[in-house]
């Protein structure tokens, strides 16, 4: 994925410019059995979150499959995903 620039107005009127790195996903289907936490985008707009541990990588679905800490098993969509990480 691409990098967005967004501006940024400072308190004197100034504008600068940074970057804003859209989704940033660092889980892998290699990190099967890991704990991981998501945020991710719903086909309804709204935005979702998981923490607990994946469980399945649907690779034909590009989908992970996280169990989370009530034992429900929540799926992510790759393509959904905004920020993704392996936590201890």
């Amino acid at each position: 994925m691409g990098k967005v620039h967004s501006r940024l107005s400072a308190g004197s009127g100034a504008a600068t410019v940074g970057t804003v790195n859209p989704r940033q996903n660092g889980v892998r289907p290699e990190d099967l059995g890991r704990r991981v936490s998501f945020q991710y985008e719903l086909p309804n707009g709204y935005v979702g979150e998981v923490v607990g541990n994946l469980e399945q990588w649907d690779e034909a679905a590009g989908t992970y499959l996280v169990r989370d800490r009530r034992g429900e098993l929540v799926r992510v969509p790759e393509r959904g995903v905004r920020f993704g990480k392996v936590v201890s």
